[in-house]
């Protein structure tokens, strides 16, 4: 075997004896210094002779089986018989010093170490000293007296090895014991489960950190102690002290023992330890497990109410689709009794289509291709009816039983309903409850494809109402409302089942005529639908007939999307706005051009402001009778950069109907203050300034604040000032008009009535309004003194102004004739090209300057 020759000197160290103990056992066995002396005699002697004594030695050792097996193989032997021939050299070599002890317990730990039990050792130191008594003998036949002493002196030397070599086996043993016993004590005190040995005195030998930890025990407590100074629980003192009591005792108890709580599995045996019966006690910590199992029992509690009591449907269901247990809102959702349902399978409950989807599915769940599975379907519930319900599967394998599967159901049929609630309202008009332009596109989409498989057309009808804003700014917006709300019914009843009606918002509308085999039949259609709408309608007591301008795009040939389509039918609605309203016009490539130069316009007038792009010009008013200026018409121009100018009347529509003539108008009106402040501060003479109110800003809320706060900011007069409003607007809604226009003349602002006689107003609505002036429409002008329609209808327009206070100026004089007549009816002030065109602000004031036109001066002459 394998020996470890540090731990064997290491040992050697620790086993030598002192120097006091070696002296007293060498007096013990008498050896002294005449011993010595015989022996350094005759180890000169043995030297020659020695190998023959170790040579039967050493046959005699290898005659024993049990020797020759611990020996080893022959080399070493070899090694052993060298060692033996020193060791037999140095016992009697006389010095018996420490080296020579050190030497003798480091051979006895070998032999120890590799199982040489003391007989054996014995047995060789006997072998030796029978085999050199003879050879001493011999040695010593001259000296036959020296016999006796020499050998007693040998003999009392081996015996002090003898000694020295059992002390190593002693103390080896010894050593080894405290090992054990430590090891085992390590062992012990480490174990998780608690350790405790009692004497039959009650008194505790061994109890381990576990054990007294378990028992609640503070601190390191030795044995030596009563158990009941370490075990306060009566129940297991109780098995203990009956386990003291019998020899042959065997028992278990599980014990709960108090803050903390915790609960201890015992097992209490008699066991013999140390040749007595002691009792035994092995505790186990089973605290966790118990816990473990108690919220288990819990968890299971909870889950058979929360399964019972749950929201939603749960089931679990077998693999082949058998209801094998169900909670109570599922047999709420599907109206059978428990009892019933455990006697159906999944696919009793949903139509064989969606039971062709579903089986599938659940092999899939069942044998682990899928996590799980969720749909929402219809389940067939008891009464016949059908309800929505979102299932999902998955997959349950309790312990080695069979699979099977967890099914949870949630009724989602009131979420469908709000899915398709929603879904109509995002696809429908709010106030119509026709389609808009997300349905309408669908469908769009639907009927071309169907009409490029049949090789037919479809048409859509873009409609406009003409003048519904009139409607909304006179009546107020809920007959606005209703208004639409009856042209939409009145669309649906004009159309075919098969036709779409859709309100793309305000005042539009669009009809989808599908599967149309010709393209007249969209003429037809349009016809119809303007005859309908024109009908007379009663809103609020008013009888309306709303007109309508169409515009009619075709697939193909007009586009073959839906959005080129309703492009080109709003283009042609368009064309038939500025064809006189109330018709309908096809699409033609033409009418994209126009369109694309008016959004290029709009555009461009967007930015005109900040761009510097606006420019006023002035027109003199000149008084007929002296000819001097007394005031100057504004007149707004618009020169986009490197464009050609463009006149008024192409952007004003415009203007008005993106509402850009709102901020542009507030910019014409402080221009044309700063200007007369400017000319004023030139020292020129005093003139009155004109500007025209739009519609758009006649209606704008706060439209005296903005006058008088431009007036404010540019230090205008407002008596300088005159406000020019159409007749048209003022009788558009003749109250309110009424009201805005005497906010605007208390603060002292002149206010006229441009294009007088081109309206419908009466003398009765012309009395409440605080007009100062009135202007003839250049239309009444432009054949007088020659048409006497026209004469008689500018003298009438005089004579009653100045019947009722006012004053009158003629627009549009372009010739010395039409200037006299002018004079002769008494009209106050004249505009026109006989005076001078309009002019820019330079220009005016040098006009300003000569005080009189050269028109005005050649009349008077």
């Amino acid at each position: 075997m394998a020996i470890n020759l540090f731990d064997i000197d290491q040992a050697t160290r620790n086993m030598m004896p002192a120097p006091d103990d070696l002296r007293q056992r060498m007096q013990y066995l008498e050896i002294g210094p005449a011993d010595l002396a015989l022996l350094r005699q005759i180890h000169p002697l043995l030297r020659s002779r020695m190998q023959s004594v170790i040579e039967g030695f050493y046959q005699h050792l290898l005659n024993v089986p049990a020797l020759r097996q611990l020996l080893g193989d022959d080399r070493a032997i070899t090694r052993l018989r060298h060692l033996q021939s020193a060791y037999f050299h140095e016992l009697t070599a006389g010095d018996y010093g420490e080296e020579y002890v050190r030497n003798r317990l480091r051979v006895g730990l070998v032999h120890q170490r590799i199982g040489l039990a003391p007989v054996w050792y014995i047995g060789a130191y006997r072998k030796y000293l029978a085999d050199l008594g003879p050879l001493l003998r011999d040695l010593l036949r001259d000296r036959p007296q020296d016999f006796l002493p020499t050998y007693a002196a040998l003999f009392k030397i081996v015996n002090f090895d003898m000694g020295l070599a059992l002390d190593t086996y002693i103390q080896a043993g010894r050593q080894e014991l405290l090992g054990l016993k430590n090891y085992s004590e390590q062992i012990i005190s480490s174990m998780p489960s608690g350790v405790m040995v009692i004497d039959d005195d009650e008194t505790v030998r061994t109890v381990n950190q576990s054990m007294l930890l378990m028992l609640g025990v503070q601190g390191d407590r030795s044995a030596q102690i009563c158990y009941r100074e370490l075990v306060a629980d009566p129940t297991l003192r109780q098995h203990i002290a009956e386990g003291l009591r019998q020899r042959t005792y065997r028992g278990k108890v599980t014990v709960g023992l108090p803050e903390p709580l915790r609960h201890l599995r015992c097992c209490l045996s008699r066991t013999l330890l140390d040749n007595q019966h002691r009792l035994l006690l092995i505790a186990e910590d089973i605290t966790e497990p118990m816990q473990a199992r108690a919220e288990l029992r819990d968890s299971e509690a909870r889950f058979r109410a929360a399964f019972g009591q749950a929201a939603v449907g749960l089931a679990q269901v077998s693999c082949d689709g058998n209801w094998l247990r169900v909670n109570r809102k599922l047999l709420d959702i599907v109206g059978y009794s428990e009892a019933e349902m455990l006697q159906l399978n999944l696919s009793d409950l949903v139509t064989p289509e969606d039971w062709e989807i579903d089986a599938p599915l659940m092999r899939g769940v069942v044998a682990g291709d899928l996590q799980s599975s969720s749909r929402e379907k219809r389940y067939l519930c008891k009464d016949g009816s059908d309800v929505w319900v979102k299932v999902t599967l998955s997959a349950m394998r309790p312990g080695a039983d069979q699979p099977s599967l967890v099914a949870v159901i949630e009724d989602i049929s009131q979420r469908k309903q709000f899915e398709d609630e929603l879904m109509h309202v995002a696809s429908h008009d709010a106030l119509t409850g026709l389609a808009n332009r997300m349905l309408l596109l669908d469908h769009i989409g639907q009927a071309i494809a169907q009409a490029r498989r049949h090789q037919h057309h479809i048409a859509l009808l873009f409609l406009d109402l003409d003048r519904f804003k009139t409607i909304n700014d006179s009546l107020g917006h809920d007959a606005g409302d209703r208004v639409i709300v009856e042209v939409g019914r009145r669309l649906r009843q004009a159309v075919r089942a098969v036709d779409t009606v859709a309100r793309l918002g305000g005042d539009e509308f669009v009809v989808l005529l599908a599967d149309l085999p010709q393209e007249r039949i969209a003429a037809t259609m349009a016809q119809q639908i303007l005859a309908v709408l024109f009908e007379p309608m009663l809103i609020h007591g008013h009888e309306l007939a709303p007109a309508s301008s169409i515009g009619i795009s075709i697939y193909p040939k007009d586009g073959e999307d839906a959005k080129t389509l309703l492009k080109n039918a709003d283009a042609a609605m368009y064309q038939a706005k500025s064809m006189g309203r109330g018709d309908y016009q096809f699409y033609n490539s033409e009418m994209n051009a126009s369109t694309l130069h008016r959004l290029t316009l709009e555009s461009g007038l967007r930015h005109a402001v900040e761009r510097d792009e606006l420019q006023l010009t002035y027109q003199p008013q000149v008084e007929l009778v002296s000819g001097r200026i007394v005031g100057v018409e504004v007149l707004l121009r618009w020169h986009p950069e490197q464009q050609r100018l463009v006149m008024p009347d192409v952007f004003i529509p415009i203007a008005e109907e993106t509402g850009l003539i709102v901020p542009i108008g507030e910019w014409v009106l402080r221009t044309a203050c700063s200007q007369l402040v400017a000319w004023r501060q030139a020292g020129l003479p005093d003139v009155r300034i004109a500007v025209n109110l739009s519609a758009r800003q006649f209606r704008q809320p706060g439209l005296d604040d903005m006058v008088s706060r431009v007036l404010a900011d540019t230090g205008c007069h407002a008596g300088c000032l005159e406000l020019e409003i159409t007749e048209t607007v003022l009788m558009e809604r003749p109250d309110s008009a009424a009201q805005a226009l005497q906010r605007l003349s208390d603060m002292g602002v002149r206010l006229a009535i441009d294009d007088f006689g081109t309206g419908y107003s009466s003398l009765s609505y012309l009395k409440r309004f605080p007009i100062h002036a009135l202007k003839i429409d250049r239309s009444f002008v432009r054949d007088i003194p020659y048409d006497a329609d026209d004469a008689a209808i500018a003298g009438a327009v005089v004579a009653v102004a100045h019947s009722m206070g006012l004053s009158v100026v003629a627009e549009g004089v372009e010739t010395l004739a039409q200037c006299e007549f002018l004079r002769g009816l008494h009209c106050d002030h004249a505009q026109g090209y006989y005076f001078s065109q309009p002019l820019n602000a330079a220009a005016l004031a040098s006009l300003l300057r000569d005080g009189l036109v050269t028109g005005a001066q050649i009349g008077a002459a």
